[in-house]
């Protein structure tokens, strides 16, 4: 099977959560015997071959003045060198990722006369609502994909009902596909952290990572330091991820001091080595259809805090993988923090059990299988 991805990220160049999404499940269907093509943003235009995945990149405007004008810029490059591609090297559908690639992606159905599989990742409603026409025209992207689309996937479970329900989808049109994790990934990662660039020898690292965005909750963890620093003098909490850093740091160095860090965006293997090392992670995400930072944890055999919404209802299974907190509120960050920082052999028997659970729930593998399942579909619809 040959699909077509249409995704504006795509490592190296990553923004949130859909460029791993797309690598691993186009690499692991390439692994599988399909021949994946990849169309997604560059700086240049350009060809490369990613483990078994040819990826085209191509440019984007630099004048356009916001960012739904950047992406239709965007979807119609895409969708111009798609045609050029499809000259020689027929497709079997597109593939499209979040709205910004909904243009390029109808475009393509109506030209070529191909289906459409269309994952959804997040909605303007649950991300920051529909309050101005900016924000409506986004939402109407959304709507026009999942009409259009012959098939929808959806991260989360909960998600589905989200989808269903915002854009009057027939239940028999959408699919829920959980994300996935490359436990050889994290298995081969040789832990080389240098400890003190983030904490003191005696600290245990509190390890949040994520977009600073209301979204995904910084400003409730950081109202529940107080609680959690009075309970567990030990704690040091490590804030990885770009975006209003300047903002919450500022807000948390006067609530802690240097009880915190925030050293931005770090790399991958960086990364991997913080979240082998820390103590516990805490997801504190107001709205999440998914939630990967819990699986990503789990890989590494370290439990999660994450709040009680979306996915990680499903990621997170309460007192066994992990604890859940309720979301927006810092008094039950802060309980459920202390819970696990106050009992460090139940922490790590967490750790173990949803490194187990991901092992045998969340696997490329199955996915990729679940996924060309409705590839299938969608080409016999």
């Amino acid at each position: 099977m040959r699909p077509l991805f249409l995704t504006w990220e795509y490592p190296p160049f990553k923004a949130g959560g859909i460029g791993a999404h797309c690598e691993d499940l186009a690499e692991t269907l390439a692994a599988q015997g399909h021949s994946p093509v990849v169309i997604t943003y560059g700086e240049k235009e350009e060809t490369e071959y990613r483990n078994g995945v040819k990826v085209h990149r191509v440019p984007a405007t630099d004048s356009a003045s916001d960012t739904i004008s950047w992406a239709m810029n965007l979807g119609y490059r895409m969708e111009k060198k798609a045609i050029e591609i499809y000259r020689g090297e027929e497709f079997d559908l597109v593939h499209a990722h979040d709205w910004m690639m909904v243009s390029g992606a109808v475009g393509l159905k109506k030209t070529l006369d191909i289906p459409i599989v269309f994952t959804v990742h997040s909605t303007q409603k649950g991300r920051d609502g529909i309050k101005s026409e900016y924000q409506e025209t986004i939402h109407n992207l959304e709507w026009y994909g999942t009409y259009e689309a012959d098939e929808i996937i959806t991260v989360g479970r909960e998600f589905s009902e989200e989808v269903k329900h915002s854009f009057n989808v027939p239940k028999n049109k959408v699919n829920y596909i959980p994300n996935g994790v490359d436990l050889e990934k994290f298995d081969s990662h040789s832990n080389n952290l240098n400890y003190n660039d983030y904490a003191l020898d005696w600290e245990n690292i509190v390890l949040f990572v994520g977009r600073m965005y209301p979204q995904k909750g910084p400003g409730h963890l950081i109202e529940a330091m107080p609680d959690i620093i009075d309970s567990s003098p030990n704690a040091k909490f490590v804030m990885v991820g770009s975006g209003a850093t300047e903002h919450y740091k500022g807000i948390a160095k006067s609530k802690v001091g240097d009880k915190v860090h925030f050293p931005g965006y770090v790399s991958d293997s960086e990364l991997l080595s913080l979240m082998k090392t820390a103590e516990l992670t805490v997801a504190p995400s107001v709205y999440e259809p998914f939630g990967i930072v819990p699986l990503e944890a789990a890989a590494c055999e370290t439990m999660t805090v994450g709040s009680y919404t979306g996915g990680m209802k499903d990621t997170i299974v309460h007192e066994y993988t992990g604890l859940h907190s309720y979301p927006a509120d810092s008094g039950s960050i802060a309980y459920q923090v202390n819970r696990a920082l106050n009992d460090p052999g139940w922490s790590d028997w967490m750790g173990d059990k949803a490194r187990n659970r991901v092992e045998e729930n969340f696997q490329w593998e199955q996915i990729s299988a679940w996924t060309t399942g409705i590839y299938r579909s969608a080409i016999e619809d």
